[in-house]
Parts: C-alpha cells; sequence; structure tokens
C-alpha cells in the first residue's frame, strides 16, 4: 500500500479553496466564452533599472508576451506595451504588468502557471519577471507547503518518539504506535490514489493522512499497548492479557473510531475539493488507524510476548512514584483533589474556557492571500509592489459583463452608478472611465468596444482587497444593482463572497450532524443520556475556546513575537478553520471515549460514581495527556511555518489538544462526572446493569476523594 500510494501523489489536484459550481466560477467561464475576456490568473511584474517605454525594454517586454500568447491554455493575454494602459505600469516608470487570462478549471489553471513560469525564468534581458497572481499564488503556497511539512517530519518525528519512550518506559513498547501510524498511513495514501482515478481529490490530502495518521493512530496504539501492559504487570497470562485488552481497550477504539468517522465525514456536505478530500483522507485515516489497533497491535503483541518492556533508555531518569500498573500517582492525586471539590473545579475550568473564547465573538472568515506567503518569497513582495506602486491592482478587480443589447446610455448610466458606490475606486469600460459618479476621461486602449459580441463589458476596481467585509458587500451590490437581466460578475473577490455563502450554508448542518452522531454513539456505548450529552457540551465548549485563541491571534494579530512574524488579515482562513475546528473535535471526543470508557468500567466494577471516576482518571489520564503531547509535537512542524495557512492550522490543534487535556480532561470533566453521581448512568426505561468485579482498592480511594482518607 506504501509503494502504490507514494507513486500516484503526482496524480492529485493542485487547488481546491473554490466552491464547485459557485456563481463567480460560473460567471468568469461564462465570461471567458461570450467575451473573451476574465479576470486575470496569471500577473507578472517585469521590472527594469530603466523606464520601460525605452526601446530595449519594450522589446523584452514584447517577447514575455508573445511567449505566454503563444502557450497552450492560456486565453486573453495583455501588457502595457500592448495596451499603453496607464494601470498597466508602475508609478516610477520602472516596472510593468502583463496579466494572462487562463482556460480551464482552477486545477488546471493552477498547471498552466506553474508551467509558464517556470518556462519563462527569472530574468528575460534587462528585465526581472516575478510572477504573482491567483493561480500562481496556489501553485506557490503547495511548494512552501511541502518544504514546511518536510522539515515538520524531521522535526517532529524523533520529538514524537522520544515522548513514546518515555511513557512506555520501552523502545520495544514505544515503537508498536508507531507500527501503527505508519499502516495508517500507507492505506490512507493508496486509498487516495484509487479515489483520485474516480473524482478530483486535493494534494493537502496526503498531508492530511500524515498528521491525522501519527495523530489518531498513536493514540489508540497508546491505549492498547497501555492496557497490555496493565493487564500482564497484574498477572494476566499473554493470551488472557491480549484478549482482555482487545475488549477493553479495542471496544473503546472502535467506538472512538466511529465517532471521529462520523464527524470528519461531515465535512463531505461542504463544496470544496480541499475540503472533500480532507474528509476521505480523515474516513480512510479512522478505518486503517482503527484496525492497525485491533489487528495488527494484537499480532504484535503475540509475537513480542513479555520481550514488550526491553531496553527502557530513561531508567535511571525515572522516580521512584512513577505510574505502573494501577496509573499515575500524579493524575490520581490531581483527580481527587478535583473530586473533594467538584464544583469549585467544574466552575474554575468553565470561567478560564470561557475567557478563552470572547473573542471568537467576532469571528470572520476570508480567503487565502499573496500575503500568506512567507515574508521573503518573491511572489509576495510582487503583490505588495503592485499594490502599493501601480494606480490599480488587479487582484482588487473585478469583472461586470451586462446583457448583451444594453443601450449605451444605460451602459454610461450603471457605469456612473457603480463609480458612485462608496467601495468603488474607478470603473472603466467602452463608454469611458468613471470616479465618483461621474465621467473621468475616455476609453483605453485596452476597455472592451461598443460591438462586442458578448455584450457590454465593465472592468471595476474595489477599494479593498478579496475577503474583506466591504469587497464582499460591493460583490452583492454589483449582483443586484438593475439591469437588462442578470449580471455576471468574476473576480477574487466574488469567490469569496462564494465560499463564505458556501460555508455558513453547510456549517449548521456539518455540526448539526456531529452533535447528533456524537449523542447517539455516546448513548449507545455508555448507556446513558447525559455522559453524551455532557460530551457534547464539554467539546463545544473546548472548541469555542480554540476558537477565540485563534481570533485573539491569527484575526487581530496578537503574539507575533511568539509565535513568529505572520500576516494577520482580520480573519481567519475560511476552509482551513472548517477543517481545523472539525478534526479538533473530532480529537476531543477521542479523549473523550478513552476516559469515560474506563470509567464506566471502574464503575461497573465498584458500583461506586466517585471512586470511579478517580481510578478511570487515574488509568487514562497519563496516557491522555501523552496522546495529546505526541499529537501536539507532531503539529509544532506546521506551527513554525510561515505560511499562515499552515501556521494556523498547527497552532490551532496542538492548542485544541493540549487545552482539552489539561482543562476538559483535567478538570472539567471529573468535576461534572463526580457532580452528576448515579445520574451518570441513568437512562429511561433501562434497569441500571452492573457486574460487581471487584473494588481493586476503590473504597480507600472513595474515602480520599470524600476527605475521609
Amino acid at each position: 500500500m506504501g509503494l502504490f500510494g507514494t507513486g500516484g501523489l503526482d496524480r492529485l489536484s493542485i487547488t481546491g479553496a473554490v466552491p464547485s459550481g459557485a456563481p463567480a466560477t460560473r460567471d468568469s467561464t461564462t465570461l471567458a466564452k461570450r467575451y473573451g475576456s476574465s479576470t486575470p490568473d496569471l500577473v507578472l511584474l517585469l521590472r527594469a533599472a530603466s523606464d520601460v517605454r525605452t526601446p530595449e525594454v519594450t522589446a523584452a517586454g514584447r517577447t514575455v508576451e508573445s511567449d505566454i500568447r503563444r502557450a497552450p491554455g492560456v486565453g486573453t493575454v495583455a501588457s502595457y506595451w500592448s495596451t499603453s494602459d496607464a494601470a498597466l505600469l508602475s508609478r516610477d516608470t520602472h516596472a510593468a504588468l502583463v496579466t494572462a487570462e487562463l482556460t480551464g478549471d482552477e486545477a488546471f489553471r493552477a498547471k498552466t502557471a506553474q508551467r509558464l513560469v517556470t518556462a519563462l525564468g527569472a530574468h528575460r534581458g534587462p528585465v526581472t519577471i516575478t510572477p504573482t497572481g491567483g493561480a500562481w499564488t496556489r501553485a506557490e503556497f503547495l511548494d512552501d507547503n511541502r518544504a514546511d511539512l518536510l522539515r515538520a517530519e524531521l522535526i517532529s518525528a524523533p520529538a514524537c518518539a522520544l515522548i513514546l519512550l518515555f511513557v512506555f518506559r520501552s523502545l520495544v513498547a514505544a515503537l508498536l504506535p508507531v507500527v501503527s501510524a505508519l499502516v495508517s498511513t500507507a492505506g490512507t495514501l493508496a486509498f487516495l490514489r484509487l479515489l483520485s482515478s474516480l473524482t478530483e481529490v486535493s494534494v493537502y490530502a496526503s498531508n492530511i493522512a500524515t498528521a491525522l495518521g501519527l495523530g489518531l493512530a498513536v493514540d489508540y496504539g497508546i491505549l492498547m499497548v497501555a492496557r497490555f501492559r496493565e493487564e500482564s504487570m497484574a498477572g494476566a497470562p499473554l493470551q488472557e492479557a491480549i484478549a482482555r485488552s482487545v475488549r477493553t481497550a479495542g471496544r473503546a477504539v472502535v467506538v472512538s473510531a466511529s465517532i471521529v468517522l462520523a464527524s470528519l465525514s461531515a465535512l463531505l456536505l461542504f463544496p470544496f475539493v480541499f475540503l472533500r478530500s480532507a474528509a476521505w483522507a480523515a474516513i480512510a485515516v479512522v478505518v486503517f488507524s482503527a484496525a492497525a489497533s485491533v489487528i495488527v497491535i494484537p499480532a504484535l503483541l503475540t509475537l513480542l510476548g513479555h520481550h514488550i518492556d526491553r531496553l527502557d533508555l530513561f531508567a535511571r531518569l525515572r522516580s521512584s512514584g512513577a505510574s505502573g500498573p494501577e496509573g499515575s500517582p500524579g493524575v490520581r492525586r490531581a483527580t481527587l483533589a478535583v473530586t473533594r471539590r467538584p464544583a469549585v473545579a467544574a466552575l474554575i475550568a468553565t470561567c478560564v474556557l470561557a475567557v478563552m473564547s470572547l473573542p471568537a465573538w467576532h469571528v470572520a472568515l476570508g480567503p487565502s492571500a499573496v500575503d500568506d506567503l512567507p515574508q521573503h518569497s518573491k511572489t509576495r513582495t510582487a503583490g505588495v509592489v503592485i499594490r502599493q506602486d501601480f494606480a490599480s491592482a488587479p487582484e482588487r478587480g473585478l469583472i461586470v459583463g451586462l446583457p448583451k443589447g444594453t443601450p449605451r446610455e444605460d451602459v454610461d448610466g450603471y457605469a456612473r452608478t457603480v463609480s458612485a458606490l462608496p467601495r468603488t475606486a474607478a470603473v472603466r469600460t467602452f463608454t469611458g472611465q468613471y470616479r465618483g459618479g461621474a465621467k473621468t476621461g475616455a476609453p483605453g486602449p485596452s476597455d472592451a468596444h461598443e460591438d462586442s459580441p458578448g455584450g457590454p463589458l465593465l472592468t471595476v476596481t474595489s477599494r479593498f482587497r478579496a475577503g474583506t467585509a466591504e469587497s464582499a458587500a460591493l460583490v452583492k451590490q454589483l449582483r443586484t444593482l438593475p439591469a437588462h437581466g442578470r449580471v455576471l460578475v468574476a473576480g477574487e473577490a466574488a469567490e469569496a463572497v462564494d465560499a463564505q455563502s458556501a460555508i455558513r450554508r453547510a456549517l449548521p448542518w456539518c455540526f448539526g450532524l456531529i452533535a447528533a452522531a456524537t449523542f447517539v454513539l455516546m448513548a449507545l456505548f455508555t448507556r446513558s443520556l447525559l455522559v453524551p450529552f455532557k460530551a457534547v457540551a464539554v467539546a463545544a465548549a473546548s472548541l469555542a475556546a480554540t476558537l477565540g485563541c485563534l481570533v485573539y491571534v491569527f484575526q487581530d494579530g496578537h503574539l507575533r513575537g511568539v509565535l513568529g512574524d505572520f500576516h494577520a488579515p482580520g480573519y481567519l482562513i475560511d476552509t482551513s478553520t472548517v477543517f481545523l475546528l472539525a478534526t479538533a473535535y473530532a480529537l476531543s471526543v477521542d479523549y473523550e471515549v478513552f476516559i469515560v470508557a474506563r470509567i464506566k468500567e471502574e464503575y461497573l466494577a465498584s458500583g461506586d460514581n466517585t471512586s470511579a471516576v478517580v481510578a478511570g482518571m487515574r488509568r487514562t489520564g497519563r496516557l491522555v495527556t501523552a496522546a495529546s503531547l505526541v499529537f501536539a509535537t507532531a503539529m509544532a512542524g506546521p506551527a513554525t511555518s510561515q505560511v499562515t495557512p499552515l501556521k494556523l492550522t498547527g497552532v490551532g490543534l496542538a492548542l485544541a489538544v493540549l487545552v482539552d487535556a489539561v482543562v476538559v480532561r483535567g478538570a472539567l470533566v471529573p468535576g461534572l462526572m463526580t457532580l452528576a453521581g448515579r445520574a451518570n448512568w441513568w437512562l429511561p426505561g433501562v434497569r441500571e446493569m452492573r457486574e460487581v468485579r471487584g473494588t481493586r482498592g476503590t473504597t480507600d480511594e472513595r474515602a480520599e476523594a470524600c476527605g475521609d482518607g
């Protein structure tokens, strides 16, 4: 599977941030076919040491334009030298632009841009060529992501191995979860290659497979190996220890996998290739991770037997109080403190989460842009130069197509109306150039002609960049202004509006489905109503706290000195944030299942809820902490990336699992379960089913929890 999967990475799509069938996409296609014009996908900044109007520079610029025009996959091409358009000339006259409208879908345009930029090179005679534009920016994001993720794996993989080694006190035991992660990743990559032959799959799905494969497979592997060692240290024979591990920890893995599967498959509701690819990758990761944990690991345990405890490299560093078969003494003491004052602990944890979630009230979503690239990126530098040194930045342009047959006077009136809008900088069409509701000049040589076969065409320049609330408002106004039929609007700002609309439509259904699936599966697993309700509530609270922190950092621009410099556009990257929240919720419920499964097992053994909470936390708290540390360490590489979407994902997921492990699982969950008492296990119409299998010291724990120890 590994060989088959890695051989298909080149077949994956390079994009997926624009919703399928979005109005802006349809309008752009219609404009290209009907008018032969649309928004530029590739923008080349040509800079010279002298005035670009000199004969030598003019010849070089025309050669670049000619090379692009002859390339396959290219539609309309324009430059300052062929149009004499002042908007394509910098204010200091030492730079000019060549713009190209590419054909095909989003993925094809990005690949065309890659091919063109590679063929042109960085220099052509006296000019230096720097590419930018939407299609090239998406390709640049991919290259930077690959470099950052490779660096992340080189850094995080050894760190994760050290954590597992310290937790399991054995090199042999620490390698078993790693084997599980390798099986999961190999299976997922093979599945994605098969899927790519049937539908478009985003290349980012392979990155997701690696990250989630490490997170979920290691989580499940930790639970299985820890339970086997516990049963073995309690004196169970080898085969019986393995059988008990599969019946208990293996069942928790299957339940957790089912809930995580339902949670992440809800991403299929979003009409984005990226999110749907993420959903399919997550589905495969969950299935292969669970299968590896309940099939591969038990088989390896049978082969290794008690050799699993060999090679403890950190034996001299451990204190005599290190955890043994009875669990972690440190977690036990902390849980006893919580169960003595459960209301206080739950209240403090709730207040901490509430404070962290406050910034989430003003959350805003928007698209990724060229500013999200690293500061040293030439593509980002070119985008900044164009924005500052040119009268009209192509990234702020909108192409508006009026119905065929619209009279000249109506086109003039429409252009005046649009130019008078407070968010419009300028309007250009065959009737002239407009600003502030008045005609300010004659039409330029690159403006559409009156006898255009498709109908009147206008170029509208926004005062605001795509993704802002102001640019979204302008797009909505253009789509609703009265005209002789339907108005076509294309451009980055229009795509951003459609993306946000698609997310708003799908988001309630997505998280409603996730909450319902979690409640039903947890209810079937625990035979309780209160426990699944609490699981959904605390996961939502943890999610709100994570979202609030992300808004505070990446939307409002705080903590740059701590996390490294990054671009704060005033919103969160839309598709990255949706994926992050769904994944964080799935991991939160994953930890919830581990803990609740053990608490329920202890309750069935003792019949005492408080002692069951203490015993369950004592035996699983250290494992949840280890699992969260491993996952957070795996996210350390993306968190240090200079690409904003990747940094957002890394910091967000690392923060989510750490907050969940410390605040939610460490204080809120044991506090709430202690307060609820026997009501935790109540289900209408069903008698309480409890099998007393021995207290194993839980009476003393209950006495300590009540303050009588």
